[in-house]
């Protein structure tokens, strides 16, 4: 337990030194009631209310540029003074730019659920939705990515400024749909580029279309009927967006049948939303073909080029943004249902396939539907979410406030070139011992002190460099500080 405190104090402050500062803002939005949350979710038995709040910060943009973008993040409430663990709930595909977790919209609710568990749960609304202006990239990779990193290190920032309670050192990253597609991003985000940030814990992306380029593009430009035909203008008008010198040189004109382009214009002015475009778009497909095949909204030249011609634009947007072919190191449950409609189960069983051949030994499809129930888009959304709880839960640690610890007056460090100096007084005990880490979270040294004064030599490092220094006994954490050692 000890050496967790410290841990986990160490890592707040090199999170600090390890990211500029991302929270602009943040406000209280309402209490979802545990009560309420019980009754409506079947099955959930959670234990906390949900404190909701509105949430602005810095994230990037597609072309690599800061700006500011809104999010939801739930805590759980409590007047005890809790540690609880960290999650990111990426939310499903929205009606629109309204539609979000910022607005207690956009699936916001099962968010709060995980809030429920013991989980500060951190809800992007994603680039181009909420306050983040221009058209929403839809099942892009990288900035739903960079739009949960982002949020979770603004979220840690938040968490200072607000009483009985505290974050962990572990991090759950969760979401259904496109969510799950954007959980997939945001987990191969965290495991390859920050692990020395964040301490991810396990995954539980659930029904995403993790295969876009081949599993989503034949299950959704088949010969069966597809009736969530507005998903295909919206991944258009996004990879416009995200990639402006290849799919940006190419009008809606030059991908879509005539008779469509009127109502997609609309849907991208959001002068209407994405239900309104879908039955527009069902209707008159139904009016000239007789039929919901998606692949009849498509010019034939685009539908040719989507299954035979790999280096065409769309195709390589879609294939840039296939996102199973990696290798998690961590607990990772990929949540689907043989009898989805919208989502191929195929993705989840493709890229358990791909991963355990990369050599990953954690990763698991999970069916939540069977041959004699099987359930629908709509339908898995419970059971996915309610088995990716009871997955967290059995790794999630809630424990008292690591923030209550002794800094006693008498305890003094500093450093100068490469050494830290220690001056200890008015301090009896001589069962001391002294942690240094490097901004990396690497301890350099680990060591036992005495009181008085003592200089300690960092040998195998250069003379410069950030580091943080703790110091207890044998039951607490007595000292932290952040040295620049020049």
């Amino acid at each position: 337990m000890m050496n967790r405190i410290i841990y986990t104090l160490v890592a707040l402050f090199l999170v600090s030194g390890l990211s500029s500062q991302k929270l602009e803002s943040f406000q209280f939005e309402k209490t979802e009631s545990v009560l309420v949350m019980n009754l409506l979710v079947f099955g959930l038995n959670g234990t906390y209310d949900a404190d909701c709040y509105s949430v602005r910060y810095y994230t990037i943009d597609t072309e690599g540029n800061d700006h500011l973008a809104s999010g939801l993040v739930c805590i759980p409430s409590s007047t005890d003074d809790l540690v609880f663990p960290l999650a990111c709930y990426q939310h499903g595909t929205v009606q629109g730019r309204d539609d979000v977790p910022s607005n207690l919209d956009g699936g916001y609710f099962l968010g709060a659920a995980f809030t429920s568990h013991g989980y500060v749960t951190a809800m992007p609304d994603y680039v181009g939705l909420g306050i983040s202006p221009g058209v929403h990239p839809y099942i892009h990779s990288a900035t739903q990515a960079s739009a949960g990193l982002d949020l979770l290190r603004a979220t840690r920032e938040m968490i200072e400024q607000i009483d009985n309670v505290s974050l962990n050192e572990q991090v759950f990253v969760s979401g259904y749909s496109q969510g799950g597609h954007a959980a997939m991003a945001l987990a191969r985000e965290l495991e390859t580029n920050h692990t020395d940030e964040f301490n991810l814990i396990a995954s539980a992306p659930m029904s995403g279309p993790y295969s876009v380029s081949e599993k989503m593009r034949d299950f959704t430009l088949g010969d069966e009927e597809y009736m969530t035909v507005s998903y295909l203008p919206w991944l258009t008008l996004g990879y416009q967006r995200a990639y402006p010198q290849t799919v940006g040189g190419l009008s809606i004109s030059d991908i879509f049948q005539p008779e469509y382009v009127a109502d997609i214009q609309e849907f991208e002015t959001e002068t209407i939303v994405l239900d309104e475009l879908n039955d527009r778009m069902i209707a008159r497909l139904q009016s000239t073909v007789g039929s919901v095949l998606p692949k009849n909204t498509l010019l034939p030249e685009i539908v040719d080029a989507l299954f035979n011609d790999p280096i065409h634009p769309m195709s390589i947007a879609l294939a840039d943004n296939d996102n199973y072919d990696w290798t998690p190191q961590v607990p990772t449950n990929l949540y689907y249902c043989q009898g989805d409609d919208q989502v191929t189960f195929e993705n989840a069983i493709l890229a358990e396939e791909v991963m355990k051949a990369n050599g990953s030994t954690s990763v698991n499809a999970v069916r939540k539907d069977t041959d004699a129930m099987p359930l629908n888009h709509g339908g898995c959304i419970l059971p996915a979410s309610l088995d990716a709880l009871e997955f967290f839960d059995s790794f999630s640690e809630v424990s008292t406030d690591v923030k209550e610890f002794e800094n006693h007056s008498g305890i003094m460090a500093y450093g100068s070139e490469n050494r830290v100096h220690i001056n200890i007084s008015g301090y009896e005990t001589n069962n001391l011992r002294m942690d240094i880490y490097d901004m990396s979270g690497r301890i350099v040294m680990q060591k036992p002190i005495h009181t008085g004064k003592s200089t300690h030599l960092l040998r195998d490092l250069s003379a410069n460099g950030i580091f943080v220094i703790a110091i207890s006994d044998a039951n607490s954490l007595l000292y932290i500080t952040k040295l620049s050692i020049n």
